[in-house]
């Protein structure tokens, strides 16, 4: 057996082999040989960016120039005109730049629809164009640069990439899944590709980078999230992100990517990517007149050997290394572990005091997004000097001040860990001041946070310390359900007595009854016990048997043999026997069990026909003409007539003269020319309507339980309330 599976192997490995020269041939490759970096740019442009990117494009172009002999230098445009098709640019050879219409390239590896413009958000087309760039075109070197260029706002699938022409969106995982093609070597693609049919198997087994990328740049808003580093950590080196929006002029790539072209080509990609914060700051110093604030961060995915006693082994399943960012996230679900303990006895000192302490913090942590995101760093920081001023001021010992400690304690250590994760962060101008280089999703409502929690429950980082366990480990998500769900909340109206007096405030239920369903509360959280703080037997803290916390046999945090940090066989994250990430047996590479590689027709993941999420015309989501979400005549939400919520002349919260919330002048967020966030007033980012509901409801602060059924009157009339 061990012969033939190698005789399989070598067969798919000479036909991918003959299948890139042949690639290789069509273009001209005179004088060709491997230079030190090829920097691949894709810039999703299909949008209100269109015209900043053309500027971009010639900015590299001139770089190309100065490193003619040291860089490749390749460019994916998708613009908005109609007049322009999507280009391939090859400004490799300074004296020869090439422009390639991309709908008249024949034989891509990936069939995709030959239209002048191309769809941008579609996976096939990035992992098409990569393709070129290294087999067509023949670009390959000693290290690989990615960088994309477009709309995102995080983990949120909603407009990654947006493409207005197509009406498409890129998912989250959807681009995890390509660019871990696009990495994988040869032996493990014909591993993955298993018994997949001869033409599939054949494309599915052409080595595309081959190797981990060098540097991953997001030249786009919010990316700076932990839960995005931990989902791309194990595919690329470095990565360099902004925790905030990025203007739509986007990256300074004349001062940034000319340390590549000039002396600086052959230094380490660690010290270049601290390097590109650098450039990037210091050239829009020189703007602060302009009001605009930005911030980036260089983070550090360098991989490194830990014993198999190290208590550090943790979510690397089946591995003997880790990377910072690992250790970050585990530090972080510890600082979860330890603020869901303060939360178990509503009447307890810790209980009033912990909810006072988040509420202050959390309203003067450094945010983004809406105050959906805050730093993680500024977060910690404040948290340790407001729990010591607690200390001081008002508890006078015991168990609660054992409590406060442990929360310190863990802030103390996700701090040690960042600074290790990231190599460097600056900002330039005030509203990013307190930035620290990375952001961690933390809304105001529970509104909020289930509108996200499609995108959000679907990450890496959830998955790994929710999902893949036997015994649920408790984290930052699962304190997010807690607080939000219950100790944030304020709680709907109860209906009063009949006895009520006549006059007296006066509460009571209205409305229709389902009658398939019992009346029940609309914030139902994940339903897990949390555990004791001080030893007791449920207690996930104090190190008792059961505890989850200090390194008992059945501790998740210390690496024991049934924790899934040390890497056990149901671990999902790298490539155990239950796992999607690696090409197990019920994978057949993007980890769905009906998909073959990423959303193909048999797949729900992707928004194809049979989807009912990405606004196909069954879908009530994207603001199909059935939906009363989007703004439609009979809706009263979006900006109708007889609405005052969304900009109506008497209304302060949509863009009014004297508002900026909602992409005035001077307002850098919802889409103004100098923001990559929401696009243009005139923009179709994310489906109009539908658009506005979901950041309508992630901009709540107020956490208030919502019930239909509640009714009532400062003064109880006489006369009986209407008919329920």
């Amino acid at each position: 057996m061990p012969q033939k599976g190698f005789e399989v192997v070598s067969f798919w490995n000479i036909v991918g082999s003959i299948r890139q020269i042949a690639r290789f041939l069509q273009g001209d490759h005179s004088n060709m040989h491997h230079k030190e970096w090829t920097i691949m740019i894709y810039m999703s442009g299909d949008n209100n960016l269109a015209i900043d990117m053309a500027q971009n494009l010639e900015q590299i172009k001139a770089v190309a120039q100065q490193g003619a002999g040291r860089l490749n230098l390749m460019v994916y445009y998708d613009g908005n005109s109609p007049d322009i098709p999507t280009l391939y640019c090859d400004f490799s050879e300074p004296d020869d730049p090439k422009y390639v219409r991309s709908y008249k390239l024949a034989n891509k590896l990936y069939d995709v629809p030959r239209k002048p413009n191309e769809n941008s958000a579609d996976p096939k087309s990035l992992k098409n164009f990569v393709d070129w760039c290294v087999n067509t075109e023949g670009r390959r070197a000693k290290r690989y640069a990615l960088i994309f260029s477009g709309h995102s706002a995080g983990f949120e699938d909603k407009g990654l990439f947006k493409d207005e022409t197509a009406g498409k969106t890129m998912s989250f995982n959807n681009l995890f899944f390509a660019i871990q093609r696009m990495i994988l070597p040869v032996d493990t693609l014909v591993e993955i590709a298993g018994d997949l049919a001869a033409d599939e198997k054949e494309r599915e087994t052409t080595e595309l980078i081959g190797q981990h990328l060098d540097i991953l740049g997001f030249d786009s808003c919010m990316m700076g999230m932990l839960e995005v580093g931990y989902q791309f950590s194990n595919l690329t080196n470095y990565m360099i992100v902004s925790e905030g929006a990025v203007p739509s002029a986007g990256w300074t790539y004349a001062k940034i990517l000319g340390r590549l072209a000039g002396e600086r080509a052959n230094v380490s990609s660690k010290k270049l990517a601290a390097q590109f914060v650098r450039d990037f700051v210091d050239t829009h110093d020189k703007y602060t007149v302009g009001g605009v604030s930005v911030d980036m961060a260089a983070w550090n995915f360098d991989q490194y050997e830990i014993g198999p006693d190290d208590p550090r082994l943790m979510r690397k399943s089946g591995k003997d290394w880790k990377t910072p960012f690992d250790d970050l996230a585990d530090a972080f679900d510890m600082l979860g572990q330890a603020l869901l303990d303060c939360f178990v006895d509503r009447e307890s000192i810790i209980y009033k005091q912990m909810e006072r302490i988040i509420l202050k913090v959390h309203w003067q942590c450094q945010s983004y997004m809406l105050d959906q995101n805050v730093d993680l760093g500024d977060l910690c920081e404040l948290l340790i000097k407001e729990c010591e001023s607690v200390e001081r001021s008002e508890l006078a010992g015991g168990s609660a001040i054992e409590v406060l400690q442990y929360v310190q304690d863990a802030c103390k250590t996700v701090l040690e860990e960042l600074d290790r994760a990231v190599i460097l962060s600056g900002f330039s101008g005030g509203e990013y001041q307190y930035s620290n280089g990375v952001s961690v999703f933390f809304p105001w409502s529970w509104e909020g946070y289930s509108a996200s929690t499609k995108s959000y429950e679907s990450t890496w980082f959830v998955k790994d310390s929710r999902g893949n366990y036997p015994d649920k480990w408790h984290g930052w998500s699962d304190f997010l359900e807690k607080y939000l769900s219950e100790v944030a909340l304020r709680r709907s109206a109860s209906p009063m007595p009949v006895d009520t007096p006549f006059g007296s405030k006066y509460w009571y239920e209205s409305g229709i009854v389902f009658s398939d369903q019992p009346d029940s509360s609309p914030h139902s959280a994940s339903g897990t016990t949390v555990g004791k703080f001080a030893g007791q037997p449920d207690s996930k803290f104090a190190g008792q048997p059961d505890s989850k916390f200090a390194g008992q046999p059945d501790s998740k945090f210390a690496g024991q043999p049934d924790s899934k940090f040390a890497g056990q066989p149901d671990s999902k994250f790298a490539g155990a026997p239950d796992s999607k990430f690696a090409g197990q047996p019920d994978s057949k590479f993007a980890g769905q069990p009906d998909s073959k590689f990423a959303g193909q027709p048999d797949s729900k993941f992707a928004g194809q026909p049979d989807s009912k999420f990405a606004g196909q015309p069954d879908s009530k989501f994207a603001g199909q003409p059935d939906s009363k979400s989007a703004g439609q005549p009979d809706s009263k939400f979006a900006g109708q007539p007889d609405s005052k919520f969304a900009g109506q002349p008497d209304s302060k919260f949509a863009g009014q003269p004297d508002s900026k919330f909602a992409g005035q002048p001077d307002s850098k967020f919802a889409g103004q020319p100098d923001s990559k966030f929401a696009g243009q007033p005139d923009s179709k980012f994310m489906g109009g309507g539908a658009a506005n509901t979901f950041f309508t409801k992630l901009g709540l602060f107020k956490n208030i339980e919502k019930r239909y059924r509640v009714s009532g009157y400062s003064k109880r009339p006489k006369d009986p309330p209407p008919e329920s």
